[in-house]
């Protein structure tokens, strides 16, 4: 009884470590792609988690007619939302249970 609970533990932190590893690469795509925002926005050494979004969603409300964000940035943050979607999803689903 303890082997087979012992295994159903490390298969769930398997799974929970894979999932948080599937996510890390996105947020690391975002701060690739808004290099060229982040500097115009005056961004500094901001990334995704320590205030990169937050930073250039303020510039963009203050500065609407001249500052435009490309579309690889515009596609890897689409990208990001929806994983952090997903995973408030299945947060919401395992708390059902």
């Amino acid at each position: 009884m303890k082997t087979l609970l012992s295994a159903i533990m490390i298969l769930s932190m398997s799974a929970a470590m894979a999932a948080g590893e599937s996510k890390k690469p996105d947020a690391q795509a975002v701060d690739a792609a808004c290099t060229q925002e982040a500097q115009v926005a005056g961004c500094g050494n901001e990334k995704v988690g320590t205030g990169l979004l937050k930073c250039l969603g303020a510039y963009r409300k203050e500065h609407k007619k001249d500052f435009k964000i490309s579309e690889g940035c515009k596609s890897s943050l689409k990208t990001l939302h929806e994983d952090v979607k997903e995973k408030k999803a299945e947060k919401k689903e395992e708390a059902k249970k």
